[in-house]
């Protein structure tokens, strides 16, 4: 080692960063690479160690050190590199609480380095985390010296950080610290004048740094100071209002931009200066979001009949404004700012006239009626204010929207539509199918992997997230190809290894790889679906000698437990991987999906039972568990030439189970007597959760033992619903003799939040509704292979199962095509139980609809639940897609209004959601199709009864929605019943009478 670096290295680990910077600035140029090479080796001790022994690291707390070496000798490359960052704990400010002269040691390594990167390096470790932007006067020093460029993205993020040199500051005035701020700017005109209209220019987190005063005290932010600024004169009031009307226009956060609102609001601005303002305003309008051009809208309440207001000019932008379905309200107030101006000025009618007519394509009710309004009135003035040109132009174009309307806006408007005519035919009326049955041909045969080129591509999208698809080919390619393997296979793993583990395999050799490989220890945090794969990966890649999936263990991870089907899934890939060890026979597994989206096809399981028997194996009972919940049963020709091939099967156990489930859909079954052997029963220890999932310790059922349960599962993928008192021998459990059909209700929940640090609220109380499910006290299954009753009797307290379901549910759900019931219940359970706002929540609820756009049996209520939920979930595109599944589940006859409208009218009469996120949303979907249209119908017509006497907030959206889709059917006794109890009152009796008197 050469004595400079030997001298750095001591320096490094032992003396002061002040002799380290006397070091640095007497290398020689000759001395800069050596010394630049061993602080990236230093580094690497620091952030990619490797050896157990930390005490031959270099101490992470020196970090300060090695940071000032390379600002001394790296070029851009290593400058630039990710990992190249501010140490914590070393102070990068100039003012005078930055302790240790940090900053004084940085500058005279800059100043002597002068590192041409150094503008890049600050850019880069902003755009990084905006909170560690280095502080304004660090910048602004630095670019008056010439030691970096004056980049302006950079200077409005050290801008918007400014505040933040205050927090420390010993010498504040408790009560005067504003006043102390302003000082600061009112002395710093480079500051207001150069850079602080930057902040309008570039996107930054001037919306959430603020200045902490203390409790008793409201915090000092820029949108207290700016307006201040301005009353003073030291910022221009009229250029700061334009700078925030242009910064509107820019593609901004929304927070940034609702900042920008405020500014401008915060400068009380006067009608004057709103008409000063009016070409920005304008310009605002053409914004695509909702909350811009509802505050430019709003601005124009007081101006329409001032002398000075363009009305001329707006029109061009209301056009393109009144059919957005994200705006009603200011809308509203839109139409009715138009109707003071027509008193004022009646000449502008038939321009009105025609904007009142294109605002009745609007999807909204509300906005509709308020068009239909102004629009009457227009047309029906004692003194005509239309010509006749205008007034038959207008007339006609209210002739082509009339199906178009809503019952309120049709009845303002009746003198000028023309009579509907009686409909010629019946109109189509929604019934739910009854029955379904798979689609077993060769159009949705998934076509077995083809070859070895194959098989390696589909294994990077195995080892994806949310690919239960690609991981099953997968899975049968790695056994039907067994033999086919080239003999570098290994090799051609290696990519597909660093995708699993980057961050234990990168830049390793393969001696490495497989050393690191050997002692993996795949701990809980891999306890998923995916982590079950990368395990069968290492075993592949070591030619599976040695075994790795035995390995992952479905534990709990602080609170957050596994689902229990990864149980029988965890076995399935062990019997895969003992299939595929050396000396094996590398028969299929039985679960396989043969056709899409995951049947599996009767005469290939039978094929496959028979490979079986024909090689003197057994199969493995989770994979044929597996395989009967996937089991396309009741595809009639399919299941036809099944039946005839089981008479070459030699077990007769399976055969007769075979033959009861693949019988004739019509045909009147009973179960044979379900009796259990002696080990039937696996000894479960119902304290631990974990071994109710893992099944840690618990040799596999034999296939004789494993009978008794193979008919509770096939029973219940048979018949979901139905009651087989045959299985009450086995076990007194859920889903067994009985389905697993909980009750569910609506229950409001109170939390006591501490804030120690607030002494005027130390604490905060909140209180939200929650989606319940009833579940009785905790008890293991008696079989890990019941499928459908592995839920039922989970422990709930304090166990979140969301958290590590979220990259498994399309897998478990395509575990279960015939009965989903189950695991719906369990997500409902698990998702919706705490307060809304976790991503998670929405992820699982997304995933579940959208496995609900395939085709498949009718909604079951554990479905109509899920989608009642979906269709008021919190988030907008939740919703949307839930739309899309009701919408999809009526073309195949899936939907079943009642049980939806029931689901819904209970979630809303809970006060779960707002009446409003549904009553938006059905006029939009209302005329796509006579079934659908009759479909929401009947779901209005189970929803109604459901909600209280005492009117929910909206409900008249509702009703109105109501009126729009049941035209000419009689009205049920219950809802009758109750629209006679809100006809009482006042908000909607008019809709209400309306309902009664059709």
């Amino acid at each position: 080692m050469p004595a400079v670096v030997e001298t750095f290295e001591q320096i490094a680990r032992h003396q002061s960063l002040a002799v380290l910077v006397d070091f640095l600035l007497t290398l020689n140029k000759t001395d800069l690479l050596p010394v630049r090479q061993h602080t990236k080796q230093l580094y690497r001790e620091v952030y990619e160690w490797r050896d157990e022994d930390e005490s031959q690291r270099f101490p992470s707390e020196r970090e300060s050190h090695l940071f000032l070496a390379g600002l001394a000798t790296y070029s851009k490359q290593e400058g630039l590199v990710r990992t190249f960052n501010v140490p914590w704990g070393f102070e990068l400010g100039v003012t005078k609480h930055a302790n240790a002269g940090h900053y004084d040691l940085f500058l005279a390594v800059v100043r002597h380095s002068r590192p041409g990167w150094l503008t890049a390096w600050f850019e880069r470790v902003a755009r990084n985390d905006t909170s560690d932007t280095a502080p304004y006067d660090v910048i602004r020093q630095l670019a008056e010296e010439g030691l970096i460029s004056p980049a302006p993205w950079l200077l409005a993020q050290a801008v918007a950080h400014w505040l933040q040199q205050f927090d420390h500051d010993e010498d504040r005035y408790p009560r005067e610290y504003e006043l102390h701020v302003l000082r600061q700017l009112h002395a710093d005109p480079v500051l207001l004048t150069r850079d602080l209209p930057l902040l309008f220019k570039f996107d930054t987190d001037v919306d959430g740094t603020y200045l902490y005063l203390g409790d008793d005290q409201e915090s000092v932010t820029w949108l207290t100071l700016m307006p201040q600024l301005a009353a003073s004169g030291h910022l221009n009031r009229a250029e700061l209002g334009t700078r925030c009307l242009l910064a509107m226009h820019r593609n901004f956060r929304r927070s940034l931009l609702t900042w920008f609102k405020d500014v401008f609001l915060a400068l009380k601005p006067t009608a004057d200066e709103q008409l000063a303002h009016q070409a920005e305003l304008l310009e605002l309008m053409a914004h695509p979001l909702a909350q811009v051009v509802n505050f430019a809208l709003d601005q124009f309440k007081g101006l329409w009949l001032l002398p000075g207001f363009d009305v001329e000019a707006l029109f061009p932008y209301v056009d393109n404004l009144l059919t957005r379905s994200d705006l009603k309200t200011s809308l509203k107030a839109l139409l009715s700012g138009f109707e003071k101006l027509t008193k004022a000025r009646p000449e502008l009618a038939p321009m009105l006239a025609t904007r009142y007519a294109a605002a009745l394509a609007h999807p909204d009710a509300g906005v509709q009626e308020r068009a239909a309004k102004s629009l009457a009135n227009l047309l029906g003035a004692k003194q005509a204010l239309l010509n006749a040109t205008a007034t038959a132009d207008t007339v006609a174009t209210l002739q082509e929207l009339g199906e178009l309307l809503s019952t309120p806006a049709r009845t303002l408007l009746a003198l000028w539509l023309a009579p509907v005519p009686a409909p010629s035919i019946t109109p189509e009326s929604y019934v739910p199918r009854v029955g379904f049955v798979p689609d077993i041909s060769e159009a949705t045969a998934i076509k077995p992997v083809a070859d070895w080129h194959e098989l390696l591509f589909l294994t990077g999208q195995a080892l994806q997230i949310d690919q239960p698809a690609a991981a099953e080919r997968w899975l049968d390619g790695l056994l039907r190809l067994r033999g086919q393997y080239p003999a570098d296979y290994a090799t051609q793993l290696r990519p597909y290894l660093l995708q699993a583990f980057p961050w234990l395999l990168k830049g390793k050799t393969e001696a490495e790889t497989i050393e690191i490989l050997g002692a993996l220890d795949y701990g809980q945090h891999l306890a998923s679906r995916t982590g079950l794969l990368r395990a069968l990966l290492v075993s592949w890649y070591g030619g599976f000698t040695q075994l790795q999936v035995a390995r992952v263990e479905l534990q709990s991870v602080n609170y957050a437990y596994p689902d229990p089907l990864l149980g029988p899934a965890r076995q399935r890939l062990l019997a895969a991987e003992a299939r595929l060890a050396p000396g094996a026979v590398p028969l299929p597994m039985l679960s396989t999906p043969t056709h899409q989206p995951f049947w599996v096809a009767p005469t290939a399981l039978i094929s496959k039972l028979l490979a079986y028997e024909a090689a003197s194996q057994t199969p493995d009972a989770a994979d044929l568990a597996l395989a009967l919940g996937r089991l396309a049963w009741n595809a009639p020709t399919d299941a036809a030439t099944a039946r005839q091939q089981l008479a070459n099967l030699h077990h007769s156990g399976l055969r007769e189970l075979l033959a009861w489930l693949l019988a004739p859909s019509e045909a009147p079954l009973s179960l044979p007597p379900v009796k259990l052997s002696k080990k039937s029963q696996p000894k479960v220890a119902s304290g631990n959760f974990d071994q109710w999932v893992s099944n840690e310790g618990l040799a596999p059922l034999t296939l004789a033992d494993a009978l008794p349960w193979l008919w509770a599962v096939a029973a219940r993928t048979r018949s979901p619903h139905g009651i087989w008192t045959e299985l009450a021998a086995l076990a007194d459990y859920p889903g067994l003799a009985k389905p697993w059909r909980p009750d569910w209700g609506i229950a409001m929940r109170t939390e006591v939040i501490c804030q120690p640090y607030n002494q005027k609220q130390p604490e905060r109380v909140e209180q939200y509704e929650e989606l319940t499910i009833a579940t009785v006290a905790p008890a293991a299954p008696p079989s890990p292979l019941l499928l459908y009753s592995l839920h039922a009797q989970l422990p709930q307290k304090h166990h979140n199962y969301f958290w590590l379901s979220t990259e498994d549910v399309s897998f478990l759900l395509s575990l279960l095509p015939n009965n989903p019931a189950p695991l719906q219940w369990h997500l409902l359970r698990s998702c919706f139980r705490s307060i809304p706002g976790y991503s998670e929540q929405a992820i699982i609820l997304s995933k579940q609809l959208h496995a609900l756009l395939t085709d498949g049996p009718a909604y079951e209520e554990s479905t109509s639940v899920l989608l009642a939920v979906g269709l008021l979930f919190d988030k907008p595109e939740a919703r949307a897609l839930a739309w899309e599944v009701l919408l999809a589940a009526v073309d195949t006859g899936r939907l079943v209004p009642v049980m939806l409208g029931q689901a819904l009218g209970r979630l809303l009469a809970g006060s779960y959601a707002p009446v409003l996120r549904l009553g938006d949303a059905l006029p939009a979907v209302r005329g796509i199709s006579p079934a659908t249209d009759d479909a929401l119908r009947q779901l209005l017509e189970a929803l109604l009864p459901e909600l209280p006497a005492a009117p929910l907030r909206n409900t008249a959206k509702l009703l109105a929605a109501y009126a729009d889709f049941r035209r000419e059917q009689p009205l049920p006794a219950v809802v009758q019943t109750r629209l006679l109890e809100w006809q009482a009152v006042n908000s909607l009796k008019k809709a209400a009478t309306v309902l009664l008197n059709q």
